[in-house]
């Protein structure tokens, strides 16, 4: 039989921004203090399906680094801001599981 591994949830970004996820019971929750090689470990990872990451800390990280982050499947990197894009998230969320769910 086989039993496929759960895939887990993990945020990165300001202790401010991860406390409500660690409120809502996501346990893998990161405050670096190097955000480019914490993300780009993190994005590697196989036991992730989903990266909640701030968009002001994506905007910051090297052109390069960004479109490998922003480009990353599984993980899906779900980025969010006051003024997120839901229509940016529906892609990445189709990306990564292969149907519109809206």
């Amino acid at each position: 039989m086989n039993q496929e591994k759960k895939k887990k949830i993990a945020v990165i970004g300001s202790q401010e921004f991860t406390l409500g996820f660690e409120l809502a019971g996501i346990s893998k929750t990161y405050n670096p203090e190097n955000y480019a090689d914490k993300i780009q470990e993190l994005v590697k990872r196989d036991d992730l399906g989903i990266l909640v990451t701030e968009q002001g800390d994506m905007e910051e990280l090297p052109k390069r680094v960004r479109g490998q982050v922003e480009s990353s499947v599984e993980p899906v990197v779900v980025t969010l801001s006051e003024t997120a894009e839901s229509e940016r998230m529906q892609e990445k969320i189709k990306k990564a599981i292969g149907a519109d769910i809206t």
